[in-house]
């Protein structure tokens, strides 16, 4: 599986009400290897987990890789960590990405995917019950609105 990776300093005006980063968006260069980004939306953020804060000033490397994929959808796994410190993440998690058609209706991308490491496989079966537990959320809303 192909790992993307970008880099950012971080600026005051990337900063929360906290003071600290708050991130999401590099996941969707993962997306762009497979598909063209323009047929693509985000589906899901199931999460960020942040193990410690980023603070103005820090440099930090996102690597972003496409872990699992359904019919039409793509399930990221995106970790940061300061550039100087790419032993220990500062912060993980998951994003699903729908493709669509010309009508914004989800379809088929033709992708298929085999983990390679014992890494890949266990952040696939993390990717599949992360889209699983959204998929009971949504139908448990639909099901208090009926």
């Amino acid at each position: 599986m192909k790992s993307t990776y970008s880099q950012r300093l971080i600026k005051l005006a990337d900063l929360n009400h906290h003071q600290t980063f708050f991130a999401g968006e590099s996941s969707y260069f993962a997306v762009a290897q497979y598909v063209d980004t323009k047929d693509t939306v985000l589906l899901v953020l199931h999460g960020i987990d942040f193990k410690f804060p980023i603070f103005a000033g820090d440099i930090v490397t996102f690597e972003s890789k496409v872990i699992s994929v359904g019919r039409s959808t793509l399930t990221v796994y995106t970790k940061m960590y300061r550039s100087r410190e790419p032993e220990k993440v500062a912060a993980d998690g998951f994003a699903t990405f729908s493709y669509l058609d010309e009508n914004h209706h989800s379809r088929s991308h033709g992708i298929t995917l085999t983990p390679e490491t014992e890494e890949e496989k266990f952040l696939q079966q993390q990717a599949l019950e992360v889209m699983e537990d959204s998929k009971k959320r949504a139908l448990a809303m639909n099901e208090k609105k009926n």
